[in-house]
């Protein structure tokens, strides 16, 4: 789950669990109206989106579903089945927003100029990625581009949610939660998220890559995703 930009992004990735026998469904959300507003350590605009996710289920009459979920897509993922747990199987947070501690804005802006370079280097470094890569920092360009504004409402939405608490509801709630996070991750690094490491009920994957090797090298998550996700 995503923002509209991370439809067409991920979109070989969803053709990948398309033909491996899943239905897919990715939600996009409208970008105006949204609110600044922090409550409980969650930004009002993320229970928005999660709020247009539930919606979106309920328009389809899904019972169940499983949710694979990338960087902020996780804050809504979370958020939403901490709504409605009784619709969630199993979760899987692919270097997830909102599980740095201590998060700062400004600091947040850092990692994801880092994150630039990064995938900067790998379009001139890794032939089989170039494409996806390429494709993936057009697609946010021209999101940022089409209301700035609200792009830096986004970020700061970010780093004001806190998710911990909802991880431990969600499991209470017996939903299953896994969390996939590349060792060169630079926009949420697992050393800035240790108190994730108290929870060993998460079933956690470190794997190698960066914060969007999912989207660069998709095949290599299908088996974290089918093995999760049994169909």
């Amino acid at each position: 789950m995503k923002a509209g930009w991370q439809t067409k992004t991920f979109r070989d990735l969803m053709s990948l669990l398309f033909d491996a026998g899943f239905r897919v469904i990715s939600v996009a959300h409208p970008r105006q109206d949204f609110k600044l507003i922090t409550k409980n350590n969650i930004s009002k605009l993320e229970f928005q989106k999660a709020e247009i996710i539930l919606s979106v289920f309920d328009f389809l009459n899904l019972e169940k579903v499983n949710v694979v979920a990338h960087s902020e897509g996780a804050i809504n993922a979370v958020i939403a089945a901490h709504i409605s747990p009784i619709i969630f199987e199993n979760i899987l947070l692919v270097g997830p927003g909102g599980l740095v501690e201590n998060e700062g804005f400004f600091e947040l802006v850092g990692r994801f100029i880092g994150n630039m370079f990064q995938d900067g280097w790998g379009i001139f470094t890794d032939s089989t990625a170039r494409k996806h890569l390429i494709r993936s920092f057009l697609e946010a360009f021209k999101y940022f581009l089409k209301n700035p504004v609200m792009g830096l409402l986004e970020g700061s939405a970010i780093s004001n949610s806190h998710l911990q608490g909802f991880l431990i509801d969600l499991h209470n709630e017996n939903i299953s939660v896994g969390i996939i996070l590349g060792k060169d991750d630079v926009v949420f690094p697992l050393k800035k998220m240790k108190s994730l490491t108290e929870m060993t009920w998460i079933d956690f994957h470190p794997v190698e890559g960066d914060h969007n090797d999912i989207c660069a090298h998709p095949k290599n998550y299908m088996i974290f995703l089918e093995e999760r996700f049994k169909i």
